[in-house]
């Protein structure tokens, strides 16, 4: 079964952090994140790294907000809830 995961990824030019979807089969370390970010004004093969890999939504919110403004704010509110 795969599980949805995330991975924020630092843009080369401008430093800014993207969010992307990724998918995760079980029992496995490995994902592989999808071909444009969440916010789609960022292409895979445009990061210079990963910030972090492979992480459930809950982890993924946590850990982007300690980033703070640095993260995209299209991509983030992905990880909240819209009413």
């Amino acid at each position: 079964m795969k599980e949805q995961v995330y991975t924020l990824k630092k843009r080369k030019d401008t430093g800014e952090l993207h969010l992307f979807e990724a998918y995760q089969e079980s029992g496995s370390d490995n994902c592989i994140p999808d071909q444009e970010s969440i916010c789609k004004k960022m292409k895979k093969d445009e990061s210079e790294k990963n910030v972090f890999a492979c992480q459930n939504e809950d982890k993924a919110r946590n850990l982007a907000a300690t980033l703070g403004r640095k993260v995209c704010g299209v991509c983030i509110s992905h990880l909240y809830a819209t009413y």
